[in-house]
């Protein structure tokens, strides 16, 4: 099948291929049942923007609720690669998916990145002195160094790190590619104090609390407890949230893009790129910390402003209200007003 070989020349993984052949089949399923249509040829650009309405209003046949925008935005994807794959086949004219695509709208969904403040206040608020303080400071100096994911500092064995040039092997991540990425001098300090004589090249560095692996999960629900023990959880903050603001902060110091791209391994300069939009958030910041006509008391008005904003002029309201009925009362008794 064109599709297959396709994703597998592009080092999908087993799994991925899976999904996007199953997603595939959906489409086509749809643009025989609601278009007529028997032959991909057939397919315009219009079907497949038919397709994207249809999914927003159709029930998931598994969990019975709407579609979320994320598994829209995937089904969206799956199609855009298969077209893809046949235009390049040079199976079709022209590609009907090339000019659509699909971007979630979902208030709050947008993972959020970690200040630079925000960073070192979460490494130094790990105790060291703990039985897993020395792995959690080591594994999150690490994530931050490098803009690891968690599935990589799962993955990574004490034979990946070159510890006298300060460099890390992460062997077949996202694509099954291969990087090599620098490490900052603070994480491999405390990563040399956490491996002390631990020396076997194929023993797993960071271990669950079990003694084996530790999963990508684990890695991530442990960022989460931390961060609730020291007062920093908030919505949308993940451990992924690490290797994002690795790559935001980066940007905002003014490094290259493409420097960024391959440090964290992304296979299109486009998904780095996205980064760049968190830093007119900080831009805007600094902006309003000194500019001369702003200051840092400025707040943007939102639903809570509006809200409180709202509850002051109720009382203020009522307070007056209660005033005035005062002189009158004071007035018909016959004293001054």
């Amino acid at each position: 099948m064109v599709f297959k070989r396709y994703l597998e020349s592009a080092c999908y993984k087993k799994r991925s291929i899976e999904t996007r052949l199953s997603e595939a089949q959906y489409f086509f399923e749809y643009a025989t049942e609601h278009h007529g249509i028997d032959d991909l040829r057939e397919v315009s650009e219009g079907v497949v923007r038919d397709y994207i309405r249809y999914l927003h209003d159709t029930v998931s046949p598994r969990t019975h609720k709407p579609y979320a925008p994320s598994t829209i935005s995937e089904k969206t994807a799956a199609v855009r690669l298969l077209f893809t794959s046949l235009y390049v086949e040079e199976l079709l004219l022209k590609n009907p998916a090339q000019d659509v695509t699909y971007t979630p709208v979902k208030e709050g969904s947008r993972r959020e990145v970690m200040r630079e403040e925000e960073i070192a206040r979460f490494l130094d608020s790990i105790d060291i002195g703990e039985p897993l303080g020395p792995r959690d400071r080591a594994m999150y100096e690490l994530m931050y160094s490098s803009g690891l994911r968690c599935g990589e500092v799962a993955r990574l064995t004490i034979g990946d790190i070159d510890f006298e040039k300060r460099l890390l092997f992460i062997r077949k991540s996202k694509f099954d590619k291969d990087r090599i990425v620098p490490v900052s001098l603070p994480a491999a300090s405390f990563l040399n104090a956490f491996l002390g004589a631990r020396k076997a090249k194929d023993e797993y560095v960071f271990r669950g609390a079990r003694g084996g692996r530790i999963t990508a999960n684990a890695v991530g629900h442990r960022f989460r407890d931390l961060l609730a023990r020291f007062g920093m959880r908030r919505k949308n903050l993940s451990a992924h949230s690490v290797r994002h603001s690795t790559a935001t902060h980066l940007l905002e110091h003014g490094a290259n893009v493409r420097y960024v791209q391959e440090l964290l391994g992304h296979e299109s300069i486009e998904t780095t790129v996205r980064y760049t939009h968190m830093l007119y958030d900080s831009l805007k910041r600094v902006y309003k910390s000194f500019h001369p006509r702003e200051n840092e008391y400025f707040k943007e008005v939102d639903a809570a402003y509006l809200k409180d904003t709202g509850e002051l002029l109720a009382r203020v309201k009522k307070a007056r209200l209660h005033s005035r009925k005062y002189r009158k009362v004071v007035y018909k008794e016959g004293e001054e007003e």
